[in-house]
């Protein structure tokens, strides 16, 4: 292939990529500018240029760590809201792709302190010698900074918070107790308050593969509650009492509700359900994204999500096995009806970092997640007194 058609070639696998991140993730018009500004293959050549506009993660061989999904990267810059002549700092990049997405942001009045990614592919465009690529991370020159964009793998810490002026912005992805989330926090006050939450999907990791293990095909990621994988295996064999909770929604609304159950119930975690070839008694469709699920000692409720006839609605019924298995599902479907009633347009729940030191008076609903660094308290407030929820119809 010639180098004019070559470049044709990736021109058009880009516009094709950033059309496809564009209707699944909307994005401000300085961020869509910028992904189709900057080449991506470039910053991965040991792929397949097909491969590199593929919106998918991307090990990078010898550093341990993924190169984030296009998309992913595209949600934090434009929760990230990076101006021209902001001082940017990234943190944990594997390539240097999301590096040159923020020097087409910030602009040559502005400036990105990165670390972890090779500089040579970043000083190949005239328009990135805004970059400066950190060897002594102890010798910042742009400390604090405007925004600050953390990649997977970066720890929540109070040194990490030290970077973020006052009003500046951090972007950093979470996994709030099971479920991936890209938080964007203002620094307000000396402490982050979170702006915006988003739902992502990353490729199977460690808490996939050490969920407990409950039949075939299906796993369960307890979010780092104690299970009895003995005792739910059994309960698996029992009969199912299924029930509809009598709410249908969007597709894109199903994040805002697991997020609402990961809130309010003590015992939360995921049931992965994959497809299994000649399986007799499924639990369910499946689901490499996992279903919200609570469970006892001895029973498990989870949700069930059932497509309708409109191709971007669902519906959801609350199954549950197990000798308590009809209060379970009672009292999933209960949940999911006061979502319905009173969280389902928003707003997103509030996250707040503390030291570790802080003790932090928990309102209902809420939670507390302790990490070694800090503790992350997420409120969500009642708009007014709980609604009486619906009687549940069952579907056993």
């Amino acid at each position: 292939m010639s180098s004019g058609a070559a470049g044709t070639s990736t021109v058009a696998l880009r516009a094709a990529m950033v059309e496809q991140i564009l209707a699944a993730t909307p994005v401000s018009a300085p961020v869509e500018a910028a992904l189709r500004a900057v080449p991506r293959h470039r910053f991965l050549p040991d792929l397949p240029i097909e491969e590199a506009y593929a919106d998918r993660a991307v090990a990078r061989p010898g550093s341990g760590r993924r190169a984030l999904a296009p998309s992913t990267i595209a949600t934090m810059l434009d929760q990230l809201g990076v101006l021209p002549g902001d001082r940017v700092l990234e943190v944990g990049a594997a390539d240097g792709y999301s590096t040159a997405l923020l020097a087409e942001l910030t602009g040559p009045a502005g400036v990105v302190l990165t670390t972890d990614v090779n500089p040579t592919p970043l000083h190949e465009r005239p328009g990135h010698l805004n970059i400066v690529v950190a060897v002594d991370l102890q010798a910042r020159p742009h400390m604090p900074f405007d925004r600050v964009l953390a990649h997977a793998g970066v720890d929540l810490r109070p040194a990490l918070i030290e970077e973020v002026s006052e009003g500046g912005r951090l972007v950093i992805p979470l996994r709030l107790r099971g479920l991936d989330r890209t938080v964007g926090f203002v620094h307000n006050g000396g402490r982050l308050v979170s702006e915006s939450i988003r739902a992502i999907h990353v490729a199977p990791r460690g808490a996939r593969r050490t969920a407990a293990f409950l039949a075939g095909g299906v796993r369960l990621d307890g979010a780092g509650h104690d299970v009895d994988a003995r005792q739910l295996r059994h309960a698996l064999r029992e009969e199912r009492h299924l029930i509809s909770t009598g709410v249908t929604l969007p597709t894109d609304l199903l994040a805002g509700l697991d997020l609402w159950l990961a809130i309010i119930r003590q015992t939360y975690g995921r049931l992965y359900i994959d497809a299994v070839p000649d399986q007799q008694h499924p639990l369910g469709p499946p689901s490499p994204h996992g279903v919200s699920a609570t469970w006892t000692d001895d029973s498990i409720a989870f949700l069930d999500i059932v497509d309708t006839s409109d191709t971007t609605a669902v519906e959801i019924l609350a199954a549950a096995y197990g000798p308590d298995r009809h209060r379970a599902a009672d009292l999933l479907a209960y949940d999911v009806q006061i979502w319905d009633a009173r969280r389902r347009e928003g707003p997103d729940p509030t996250l707040r970092i503390h030291p570790t030191s802080t003790v932090c008076e928990l309102p209902s609903p809420g939670q507390v997640i302790t990490t070694p660094d800090v503790q992350i308290l997420i409120t969500w407030d009642w708009p007014d007194s709980p609604p009486q929820a619906a009687p549940p119809t069952d579907r056993s």
